[in-house]
């Protein structure tokens, strides 16, 4: 099992054949975390800092923090008309507005909301970002990309990681339990993104990462070992928890992207947060949607691993195949104003797009049919993880979480095209039928 603690400040050549460096400096999951923040700042000569809450957040952590700074500026976060804090234009610009000359630091004090529009802002500004999470939510705390809601649309925006995190486990243990639950569903659709990333790797000969995957199967261990804690909503499970989620974040900072803990389970949440975006209704938890989607794919998963080389290579031959242009028609109904970047993404000027056809795919599953079908035996069976998630107080189904029929049969059509990266529901394109939910 990795420490959390050997991985820090390091640069290294690994077996990938890539150099890998993790630039943060100090992480601390423990009880009283947070009364070592105004020590690493005084040390750091970080003088005067910004401090960037809600309301909620100041309450549980940031009023006590502000309490043992010297020099410290307050920035509340405004809701948006739904009464919800939103990673967007208008926080973002309100951060930056609060910035004063000698700022040195910027501490994002909150969940992973938050998080993402002070990492940005860091990005931009060149200032320290300083993590300081209250809840276990998510698995981004300390991963570079920040998911972004940029005109009405959500984008993943390259930024960059804290320098030091400081994840006060007394202060955590206090989250809602759902929030808790959310953190073990983004853990849970490990699962799914690491069997997607498997299948590009034995399909597509994608670029793989043996150290990244080892990581955050650990912290998928450690979310098992510890589910009774967990559901427990424990200072023990909280701190099992934030460390899972820590030890996926370090694994997407190794590789420089999201893929060993994003895959179609992801891209289902994300599409999901579009459509309710349009609509105007409140968000779901991240996580929460990740779980139930992490279940649907999982069952995806569960029709692979039932099928034997010679029927999916039938169904191949057997199923229609769609257009180019349907595709892009499908993006610019589901996609809107920013279907143009997504074709663009889905379609770029290559020779990839040749190698995704219904012959290449053939082909590939007729020789590397062992390989995949070990990836699909991976994934634990899809009842399993459902109960895994009801067990600490999460939902195991979209319609459990308000996912509407309609939304959940669009989802599983378009949501592939969120990402251009290879997964089951590309896979299944060929090789259905969807198997029924």
């Amino acid at each position: 099992m990795s420490s959390i603690q050997e991985w820090l400040n390091r640069r290294f050549a690994c077996g990938c054949g890539q150099t890998h460096e993790v630039a943060i400096r100090h992480i601390a999951i423990h009880s009283g975390a947070l009364d070592e923040v105004p020590a690493y700042l005084a040390q750091n000569n970080y003088d005067r800092v910004l401090l960037v809450a809600d309301e909620q957040t100041m309450r549980v952590a940031g009023n006590r923090l502000f309490a043992g700074l010297t020099g410290a500026d307050v920035c509340i976060l405004l809701p948006d008309e739904k009464g919800e804090i939103a990673a967007d234009e208008q926080a973002i610009v309100q951060v930056l507005l609060a910035l004063k000359e000698g700022v040195k630091a910027i501490l994002a004090v909150g969940s992973g909301t938050i998080h993402d529009i002070v990492r940005f802002a860091c990005s931009k500004t060149g200032h320290a970002f300083i993590s300081v999470p209250t809840a276990p939510s998510v698995d981004g705390f300390t991963s570079v990309g920040a998911p972004l809601i940029l005109r009405g649309f959500k984008q993943t925006v390259h930024a960059l990681a804290p320098e030091a995190m400081f994840a006060d486990v007394k202060v955590m243990a206090g989250a809602p339990q759902a929030m808790i639950a959310a953190g073990f569903g983004d853990m849970l659709g490990k699962f799914t993104s690491l069997a997607d990333w498997g299948l590009g790797r034995v399909l597509f000969d994608e670029a793989f990462c043996e150290t990244a995957e080892e990581l955050t199967r650990d912290g998928l261990r450690l979310c098992l070992d510890h589910v009774d804690e967990i559901a427990k909503g424990s200072e023990l499970g909280v701190c099992k928890l934030m460390e899972a989620l820590t030890l996926s974040g370090i694994s997407m900072l190794l590789v420089g992207h999201s893929r060993p803990a994003s895959g179609a389970e992801h891209h289902l949440s994300h599409f999901w947060e579009m459509n309710y975006l349009q609509e105007r209704r409140r968000a779901l938890l991240h996580g929460a949607k990740v779980g139930a989607a992490t279940v649907l794919m999982a069952h995806k998963y569960a029709e692979l691993a039932g099928m034997n080389r010679d029927e999916a290579i039938r169904r191949i031959h057997e199923r229609p195949q769609l257009s180019r242009e349907h595709d892009e028609q499908m993006i610019r109904d589901a996609f809107g104003a920013i279907a143009e970047q997504v074709i663009a993404e889905n379609f770029p000027p290559s020779e990839r797009q040749e190698a995704a056809g219904a012959s290449f795919l053939a082909q590939r599953l007729n020789d590397r049919w062992e390989a995949v079908a070990a990836i699909a035996r991976s994934v634990p069976a899809p009842e399993q993880l459902a109960s895994l998630l009801v067990q600490v107080g999460g939902a195991a189904s979209p319609e459990q979480l308000g996912i509407s029929p309609a939304l959940l049969a669009r989802s599983l059509d378009c949501a592939l095209f969120v990402r251009s990266r290879y997964t089951i529901l590309r896979l299944m394109r060929f090789i259905g039928p969807e198997t029924p939910i």
